[in-house]
């Protein structure tokens, strides 16, 4: 048992938003007007004190939670014409609430009842463009929150800045001071809920010690000529007690407002960077693999195999053919993808195929293809580097190419899981790698065949054409954001996970963690508009077992897309065991940072998972650093919501139950981690952990119940056959303690008996079973009070 001093936390957001505006105008969507404005800048106040708008005299914009200013500023109109204000109508996708549009064109500013979150919508049909990137300010802020910008900190997908050290963020970002040990990271939560036409970047700036603060849309080629009544590019900006609430809210939205309908997420196996037939594999050698995947691992939720570079037609790499509408016919899979395919789903797994999709090098077979490439403006192919030739994907013919090869591999040939690579070269922009914030890249120098069309809208269309070619069965996993960080905006909502960070790698400790850092800045992405990809977990014997089992641990314990490239019929006895508590992927979005806006990448997480009404919560502590002295947690229990007084805990890896508050405040050696499960202390038995994954029964548990006239302790998980299996609980606490009398294990909703042991020992009880197959196991944990 574990105590506290620590006030309960408040992670509630606040239902009040306010926003008082100057210059903005009308037009657009609004058919039943309440009040309207001239542009001499009489005053027009809508809404309620929980969410109003009001505009003022000249052209000050200002933004208010609870009747206090938290931004002041102005949008990004060159000229003010006049405004009006309606109740949004039945059909609006943000419900009910209330919209002020603005002239000249039909900007938008919008607060849905109840929400703490301000919409808006730049009309840049008739703006003038500046360089970089054909850009248009949507607004310009300057923040109020109660510390100079010196003691304010920016996070955003390129990484924890200072305000004066940021380079700009694509599509979300929030600023806040540190929380430290005891706060919470209050501040501003900013993103983009929805994209059609623009590459949306947010700055942040020092002006005389305060934060100026930009959202801004980057056309590139050109600025579409029509706006649908609720299309166009939507910003959301709001102030929260804890900017977590604000940037998970955000993605909620978006998810909304897009129509985002998560796939499960499978856990399996990319052949990219095995020790032994590494980059493909080849046509033998993979079944042989999948094989051994299928007996070892796929009774503990392994379900895919993907094949990566090197399959396709020009046989890998980049040289002058690199085609993907055919195999390579002296390459690793010369008899064809079919077969391979066909042999990997009768061993009931999924087969998965790795393509460039909008990258093009030279056919000779298909010189076609020359036509559907972008041009520079000197008219030859825009070349994306690593990438590629970007195809130009406003054509029509250049996207039935696409469909034909995507169709292809998906039905005629089998594959279910398809990763697409180098997708920045749908944008036809330059390759930034590895740099995730924003970076001046000449964004908008090639020509497309529709002149009308923006390099966001090409690309968007040219994953629509994947997605309908692929069909809704195929899980798509985009890869990789940082290739250039604008194509985060290009893939949000259109694919089923995405790689968040640069290639990872076991060759150092720093090359293996890339994923920490990207998930830790976009955790809010994941569960809710896709899986966040993290890249590889390296389980092979020539890794340490603590890097292993740190980066593991952290990808099972957030919920990331989780797989190996191992080969992994060389697996030790030991790994086996290992791996096995990291899969599957749990499926869940209540997982958090709690160091959000104080490290990076994030150390300390915390997942909460509800069985029958019981709240479970899985603390992760890692030390990411390469090596140096011990690291010694100082956990924020405020904003990890840990709010109980006393607390039962019991640490995965270790296998023991903790006693006291300051164990959990034991250094924690460089390149090592800590799972911990935490129960608050109760007066009755109370299940704390199990031994299957990492999760501690995120993954198994399917009822939980305690008989309080019986004293019997009722327990339903999913087990998997041939391996052991074991329940912790904890049988004192608060002034009660307790004694196992007997326990009974049978199949569930059957009348078979499971053999089971059981012990108990320093206040807690163990249960343990090693069933013969895998399914359901009810538990019945007979128990008594001790006089």
């Amino acid at each position: 048992m574990m105590t506290t001093n620590s006030s309960p936390s408040n992670r509630s957001v606040s239902r009040r938003g306010l926003l008082k505006a100057g210059a903005i105008a009308a037009a657009g969507v609004v058919t039943t007007l309440d009040t309207a404005v001239a542009a001499d800048g009489a005053t027009l106040k809508f809404g309620s004190k929980s969410a109003a708008v009001r505009l003022l005299v000249g052209k000050q914009l200002e933004l208010l939670r609870d009747d206090s200013v938290f931004a002041t500023g102005r949008l990004g109109l060159a000229t003010f014409a006049g405004a009006s204000v309606a109740k949004l109508p039945a059909d609006s996708p943000f419900g009910s609430g209330t919209v002020m549009t603005v002239s000249p064109g039909s900007n938008l500013v919008v607060i849905p009842d109840g929400s703490p979150l301000i919409f808006i919508r730049r009309d840049a049909r008739a703006a003038a463009t500046a360089s970089p990137g054909h850009h248009v300010d949507v607004a310009t802020l300057q923040l109020k929150l109660g510390a100079g910008a010196s003691q304010l900190r920016v996070v955003g997908p390129g990484g924890l800045f200072d305000i004066k050290n940021n380079p700009g963020q694509h599509i979300f970002s929030a600023v806040a001071q540190s929380p430290g040990t005891a706060g919470l990271p209050g501040g501003i939560g900013v993103g983009m809920v929805r994209i059609e036409a623009a590459s949306g970047v947010v700055f942040t700036e020092e002006k005389s010690g305060r934060v100026e603060l930009t959202l801004q849309n980057q056309y590139g080629s050109a600025i579409p000529p029509e706006l649908a009544p609720w299309g166009g590019d939507w910003w959301a900006i709001g102030h929260f007690d804890d900017v977590r609430d604000g940037l998970e809210l955000i993605a909620d939205w978006f998810a909304r407002l897009n129509g985002v309908k998560l796939k499960y997420a499978p856990t399996g196996y990319c052949t990219w960077g095995s020790e032994k037939f590494g980059g493909a594999n080849n046509q033998t050698e993979i079944v042989t693999l999948a094989q051994y995947q299928a007996e070892t691992f796929k009774p503990d939720g392994f379900e895919f195999v993907q094949i990566d570079d090197g399959w396709e037609g020009g046989g890998g790499g980049h040289g002058v053919e690199h085609a993907f509408w055919k195999v390579n016919p002296t390459g690793p899979y010369g008899r064809g993808m079919k077969p391979v395919a066909d042999a990997i789903k009768q061993l009931g797994l999924t087969p998965g195929l790795w393509m460039l999709p909008f990258g093009s090098y030279t056919d000779p077979h298909r010189s076609d293809i020359l036509n559907m490439l972008a041009k520079t403006t000197d008219g030859k192919p825009y070349n994306c580097s690593w990438g590629g030739f970007a195809l130009d994907l406003t054509r029509p013919e250049t996207r039935r190419y696409v469909h034909e090869f995507i169709s292809r591999a998906a039905h005629e040939w089998g594959y279910q899981l398809l990763k697409l690579d180098g997708l920045y070269t749908g944008l036809a922009c330059r390759q930034t790698y590895p740099h995730m914030s924003y970076v001046s890249d000449s964004y908008g120098d090639a020509v497309f065949f529709d002149r009308h069309m923006s390099n966001m809208q090409a690309a968007r269309l040219g994953l629509k054409t994947v997605r309908d070619a692929a069909g809704d069965k195929t899980f798509i996993l985009g890869c990789c954001a940082a290739q250039n960080e604008r194509s985060l905006g290009m893939v949000l909502g259109l694919v089923d996970a995405m790689r968040i960070a640069p290639d990872n790698n076991c060759s150092d400790w720093p090359g293996m963690i890339t994923g920490a850092y990207g998930a830790s800045r976009i955790y809010f992405l994941n569960g809710r508009v896709w899986w966040n990809d993290p890249d590889r977990i390296f389980a092979r014997a020539t890794v340490p077992r603590r890097q292993f089992i740190t980066y593991g641990s952290w990808v099972a314990l957030t919920g990331g897309f989780n797989y190996t490239c191992d080969w992994s019929p060389d697996y030790p006895r030991e790994r086996i065991a290992d791996l096995r508590c990291m899969m599957p992927a749990h499926q869940l979005k209540s997982v958090r940072p709690i160091d959000f806006m104080e490290n990076d990448p994030c150390r300390v997480w915390l997942l909460d998972y509800m069985v029958d009404g019981e709240k479970h919560q899985i603390l992760g502590l890692f030390n990411w650093q390469a090596g140096g002295r011990p690291w010694q947690p100082l956990i924020n229990f405020k904003a990890a919501g840990l709010d109980a007084e006393a607390y039962d805990a019991f640490d995965f890896w270790q296998a023991r139950p903790l006693t006291t508050l300051a164990e959990l405040r034991q250094p924690i050696g460089p390149q090592h981690c800590r799972i911990i499960a935490l129960r608050p202390v109760s007066d009755r038995p109370r299940l704390v952990s199990t031994s299957r994954h990492v999760s501690q029964g995120a993954i198994e548990l399917r009822a939980e119940r305690f008989d309080a006239e019986s004293g019997v302790l009722h327990v339903v998980s999913q087990v998997v056959g041939r391996q052991g299996y074991e329940l912790r609980f904890s049988l004192c606490g608060a002034g009660v303690n307790w004694l196992i009398k007997s326990v009974t294990c049978m199949w569930h909703g059957k009348k078979e008996v499971v053999a089971a042991a059981f012990k108990q020992k320093d206040g807690w009880g163990y249960v343990t079973i090693t069933p013969d197959r895998s399914g359901e196991v009810a538990f019945a944990i007979s128990c008594q009070k001790q006089a």
